[in-house]
C-alpha cells in the first residue's frame, strides 16, 4: 500500500515536471537558441554539421520578408516542441530515488527534534530534582532548628 502510494506521487511528480517542460518548450524562443547554438564552439565533426546547417537557416531566415519570417518562427517553435514534447513523454522520469531521499529526511528531521526534546526534558528532570533536594534540605535543617530550640526550652 505504501508503495503503491509513493509510486503515485512520484508519478504525479514525474507528470508535473514533464507539464511544465512542455509549457517552457511552447514558450521558448527558437531562434535565440539557434543563434545560441551556432555561436558556441562545436566538439566534433557532427557538431559542426548541424552548425553550419543551422548557420544556413539563419542566413534564409534574415533573408524572408516580415510575415514569412514570423510564420516560419511559429512553425519551427511548433515542431521543435511537439518533437521534444513526444520525446518527454517517452522518457520515463525515475523519482524512486527522491522518495527514499525525502524519507530519509524526515527521519533524521524527527531524530534531531526528539533528540532535542530528550536533552531538554532531562535538563528540567535535573534541575527539578536539584530544586526538591534543595526543598527537602531546607524543610529537614528548619525541623531540626525547631527541635533543637524546643529541647533548648524544655532545659
Amino acid at each position: 500500500m505504501a508503495e503503491d502510494q509513493s509510486a503515485g506521487i512520484g508519478a504525479q511528480i514525474g507528470s508535473a515536471i514533464k507539464n511544465k517542460l512542455a509549457d517552457s518548450l511552447r514558450n521558448m524562443d527558437v531562434l535565440t537558441i539557434i543563434q545560441n547554438i551556432v555561436a558556441t564552439a562545436p566538439e566534433n565533426e557532427e557538431a559542426e554539421e548541424i552548425r553550419e546547417k543551422l548557420q544556413g537557416v539563419l542566413r534564409q531566415y534574415d533573408e524572408m520578408p516580415e510575415d514569412e519570417k514570423v510564420q516560419f518562427a511559429n512553425q519551427l517553435k511548433e515542431a521543435l516542441a511537439t518533437k521534444l514534447q513526444m520525446k518527454l513523454q517517452e522518457t520515463p522520469i525515475n523519482l524512486t530515488g527522491l522518495d527514499e531521499a525525502i524519507s530519509r529526511a524526515i527521519m533524521f528531521k524527527l531524530f534531531l527534534v526528539g533528540a532535542g526534546a530528550l536533552l531538554l526534558f532531562m535538563v528540567i528532570v535535573f534541575f527539578g530534582y536539584k530544586l526538591y533536594k534543595s526543598i527537602k534540605d531546607k524543610e529537614k535543617k528548619r525541623q531540626e532548628k525547631k527541635k533543637s530550640k524546643q529541647m533548648k526550652k524544655k532545659k
